[in-house]
């Protein structure tokens, strides 16, 4: 009907005045934001795995915690951490 505002994000002339669905609108921008939230996450998980198995081989290698720790933003405590989660996991699974 003319008038109205449409039910989609497009722009509608109502008066002269060009007028959105602010619902629908918001529901476009949410949709695009969280495809690129999920986007980012992928991104993230992969990155996280990448820096947690250089962490390791750093370790393997001989590094200290202190000194990968100088390397990333993690603390020495966190590198402790990090290597006892992702190192000792595995080992507990074989011995079940």
């Amino acid at each position: 009907m003319a008038g109205q505002v449409s039910g989609t994000a497009e722009p509608t002339c109502l008066r002269g005045w060009l007028v959105t669905d602010p619902i629908t609108a918001r529901d476009t921008r949410l949709a695009a934001v969280l495809a690129e939230l999920e986007q980012a996450d992928e991104q993230y998980l992969a990155w996280r795995g990448e820096r947690e198995s250089l962490i390791r081989q750093a370790k393997a290698l001989g590094a200290s915690h202190r000194r990968i720790a100088d390397h990333t933003s993690l603390t020495h405590t966190g590198i402790g951490r990090l290597i006892r989660r992702t190192t000792l996991a595995p080992d507990l699974e074989q011995a079940r």
